[in-house]
């Protein structure tokens, strides 16, 4: 215990001061102190803590003011609000991998701060934040600082931290990250091996925080220096109370005060050390950046987390590209099979296409078994000859013994106002698998699922097929990012980027997500119908046996001799589920069954009959949408699991007396339910039409 005796504004001041050793936590005042000194020492603190500063900006009368029609891209339709975020905030730092390091690693936390005590959340939540996220909505009328607050922390290894120019915001270029996330929106600063380039990605993670924050501290590759940033994304234009002025949307968090400068990284030393301290941060002299996303919405949980992980980057993790720490819990390539097994049907890969993608780990580097001819592009269906003399029946050999087929198609790029082509390569992995339920594939852009491309749906083969089709080129998947939608699920070759840069996208395109089609095709015999299946228990009419009489003549020869009673067609087994139809919808009830045992995985299909063809094959997502909750209200009991997507749903049910009941269809039009079950414990299964 020590002394400290001082003079301040002419009067006498005693305090006792607590000295912890190498360090201290604070000054314990435990006597008297005068209002003037308390008065300066109250001052002196703000002083030292204003070294952070939000810049809320009035619009120019000439501005438009609206919403953000970004968030639309990522509508939770076909994922969860957690599958878009760990999808963004992953393929982020797989952008941006360090060259020099095959690895990256990222760690997701959840951290809960006392803002009485916490240094950092004094430096946000200072008076101008309340009453500006007063009026933008964020927090409620009357609300001030939070006593405790909850942060998602989400850290990557293995990157260059959010390189470029931070001093100018209009510094452009292929390697400005710092400008292209904090100040650009439906553009990105992509380097060659790029995950993205719509630069939209970012407002997942404004979307994941209900203050709609976001923070990040950053140790750059290229000069060793740590920066500390932050920005809010008010969901609308707004008006403070008494004030007739429009404020812009985005507010920024740093160094600079005045919005009419240039917003800038805080380099202050000791609120760096707070952020480290305080939010537990593993960040050392590693580049990388810190993400610190404040009052996380309550669905981001760890269990939430590691799902997506898995059923999003279970390749990557697998061919030990990404290491993912989820609090205590490590998912390397040793670990995720095992990890992914445990989730069971929560997981959204099948356990056969795991250990599909676990055996291609190999297959996607070195030489292929057979490289296409660049002239296969330009036909529907693959020639014969297209891979060379003799490798076609080494390659039907191959897949009927069911063995791993990897193949490589090459293809020409030529950009805009270019002569010269540019020709890149990507890698179809095929295996046929009769424990498959049904055709299985992937497309692997780079460590990046693109999950949104199905072109073997509708592949009739004899067994089940699961391909994956593999781009590491650099130039190949510089051209895919451009064809990207926002989502990073699907490409699109009318997108302007793609359509400003290379001539012919289509084409390209096509040839890439059709390749594991055209050559399941070739060197897979196609599944046909059995029209002798039931020959046994019907007549033949061609047979010399039959006979017919037409009024009282004879109609041929005489069916003396053989027998007309009718054959003892079997009875069809009953199935564990019924479908009752309602006017505006049906619903799938569970049934005592003796020899099944629930629970029972299951699959509906749904599709409005057509006239022609199959309509489960016709079905258009301009005819409904399944994911769509308010159209297709959805009430089940003994149900858990449920998943929609596309004209799909999928739930596990517990037993006999559950059900599901599926509503909003149109009455005027016939819907045609396909139902698909199968039993947990065996992995039996079977289908009821």
């Amino acid at each position: 215990m020590g002394e400290l005796l001082s003079a301040e504004m002419g009067q006498e001041a005693r305090t006792d001061v607590v000295w912890l050793p190498s360090t201290w936590e604070g000054i314990g005042r435990v006597q008297r102190e005068t209002p003037s000194a308390r008065e300066a020492r109250d001052l002196k603190e703000r002083e030292e803590c204003l070294v952070a500063h939000w810049q809320f900006r009035p619009l120019n009368p000439n501005e438009t003011s609206g919403t953000s029609i970004s968030e639309i891209n990522f509508a939770d339709e076909e994922r969860t609000s957690v599958e878009i975020l760990i999808r963004e905030t992953l393929q982020n730092p797989l952008d941006a991998r360090d060259e020099s390091r095959n690895l990256v690693r990222v760690s997701y936390k959840l951290v809960s701060l006392d803002t009485r005590d916490s240094r950092f959340a004094q430096a946000i939540f200072t008076d101008d934040w309340i009453k500006h996220f007063q009026a933008g909505g964020l927090i409620a009328k009357g609300e001030g600082r939070p006593e405790t607050l909850r942060f998602l922390v989400i850290e990557d290894f293995g990157t260059t931290g959010l390189e470029g120019c931070y001093t100018d915001a209009n510094a452009e270029g292929r390697t400005e990250n710092w400008n292209a996330f904090w100040f650009r929106e439906g553009e990105g600063a992509k380097v060659s091996k790029s995950n993205g380039g719509a630069g939209q990605g970012k407002i997942t993670l404004f979307q994941a925080s209900k203050l709609r924050s976001v923070f990040a501290l950053t140790r750059r590759k290229s000069d060793g220096k740590d920066l500390l940033f932050g920005c809010c994304r008010f969901s609308r234009n707004y008006k403070l109370e008494g004030d007739e002025r429009r404020w812009a949307r985005d507010a920024r968090w740093g160094a600079e005060q005045d919005p009419n400068k240039q917003a800038i990284p805080i380099t202050d030393l000791a609120l760096l050390s707070a952020v480290r301290n305080e939010l537990r941060l593993d960040r050392g002299h590693d580049p990388g950046t810190s993400f610190i996303v404040p009052e996380p919405d309550r669905d981001i949980t760890e269990e939430s987390l590691l799902r997506a992980v898995v059923s999003e980057f279970f390749f990557a993790i697998r061919r030990g590209r990404l290491v993912v720490n989820i609090g205590d819990k490590v998912l390397n390539r040793d670990s995720i099979a095992e990890v992914a097994n445990q989730l069971g049907t929560q997981c959204r890969l099948s356990a056969e296409y795991r250990d599909f993608l676990g055996r291609s780990v190999p297959a996607i580097s070195g030489a292929p078994i057979a490289t296409a001819e660049v002239s296969w592009v330009k036909v529907p269906k693959l020639a014969e000859t297209v891979f060379g003399e003799g490798r076609l029946g080494d390659l039907r050999d191959k897949f009927a013994r069911g063995e791993l087929i990897y193949v490589d198609f090459p293809v020409n790029l030529r950009r805009i106002n270019s002569k010269e082509k540019t020709r890149a390569s990507f890698r179809v992995v095929l295996q046929s698998n009769e424990a498959a339920g049904n055709n299985e594939e992937l497309f692997v852009r780079q460590d990046l699922g693109i999950d949104g491309e199905r072109k073997l749906r509708g592949a009739r083969t004899a067994l089940p097929v699961m391909a994956l089709t593999f781009i590491d080129d650099p130039e190949l998947s510089d051209f895919l990012v451009s064809a990207e939608e926002p989502t990073h699920r699907k490409w699109n070759a009318r997108l302007p980027k793609v359509a400003a840069l290379y001539q012919s996208p289509g084409e390209v395109l096509n040839a890439v997500r059709n390749a594991a089609l055209r050559l399941v095709s070739l060197i897979s015999p196609e599944g046909k119908r059995d029209e002798t299946a039931l020959s046994g228990y019907f007549s033949d009419p061609s047979s010399s046996g039959f006979g017919r009489a037409a009024g009282g003549g004879s109609g041929g020869a005489s069916n003396r001799g053989v027998s007309t009673e009718t054959a003892n067609v079997p009875k069809a087994n009953p199935k564990p589920l019924s479908i009752a139809v309602m006017e505006e919808g049906f619903e799938v009830r569970g049934r005592e069954v003796e020899g099944v045992k629930f629970p029972l995985q299951c699959r509906v299909e749904m599709a409005y009959a057509t006239l022609i063809g199959d309509a489960f094959k016709n079905w258009d997502a301009a005819d409904f949408w399944i994911g769509d909750e308010r159209v297709h209200p959805v009430t089940h009991w003994g149900v858990s699991d449920i998943k929609r997507e596309f004209n799909c749903i999928d739930f596990l049910m517990a037993g006999p007396a559950a059900g599901v009941r599926v509503m909003g269809f149109d009455p005027r039009r016939q819907l045609e339910i396909r139902v698909k079950f199968k039993e947990v414990p065996d992995g039996s299964d079977d289908k009821n039409d």
